[in-house]
């Protein structure tokens, strides 16, 4: 159960200058360990390129906000407060901005809307989901390539443009 009474904290200074570092590094070893799992092993891939996008809402928030989201129910807090902090009047023209600077790129900014960040975050985090238990379809040997062209697209149309806003993201 998601108790969205709780909050996050803020860092001080020395805390934040770590975070940030870690959730930078984390999110670009996620990708790219995403990156090298598609053909062979798919469901990691998604499940690593959630967690890049995961890692670089951290980083963000932790970075122009110096908001430290706790270890509890860290996945249904970092979308709170991504949600809160992106509904702001100045964060959401800069969102619109970046993201028709990217349209060119990816398709799924040609109608730009700043919600469309956490919605991207929340769509992430259930495609997590359904790859990490076991009430998913496992798929077999045979259906790599099915695998690995949902991965594929995963990384491609969901990860990727979310991170592209994301590493732009200063307000």
């Amino acid at each position: 159960m998601v108790n969205l009474d709780k909050t996050w904290e803020i860092m001080d200074i020395t805390e934040k200058e770590n975070y940030v570092k870690w959730h930078n590094y984390a999110y670009k070893d996620d990708l790219e360990a995403a990156e090298l799992l598609v053909e062979k092993h798919p469901r990691n891939a998604i499940v690593l390129g959630y967690y890049s996008m995961h890692n670089i809402s951290k980083k963000y928030l932790g970075d122009v906000f110096s908001i430290k989201i706790p270890k509890d129910d860290t996945h249904s807090m970092t979308l709170k407060a991504l949600k809160e902090k992106i509904a702001k009047e100045a964060t959401k023209r800069r969102v619109i901005e970046l993201m028709k600077l990217a349209q060119k790129e990816y398709e799924i900014f040609s109608k730009p809307k700043p919600e469309l960040l956490s919605m991207l975050l929340r769509y992430g985090k259930s495609e997590r989901s359904t790859q990490s238990y076991y009430h998913s379809p496992q798929i077999s040997k045979t259906d790599d390539s099915v695998g690995s062209k949902k991965a594929q697209d995963f990384l491609n149309n969901i990860v990727k443009p979310f991170i592209k806003i994301m590493k732009e993201l200063d307000i």
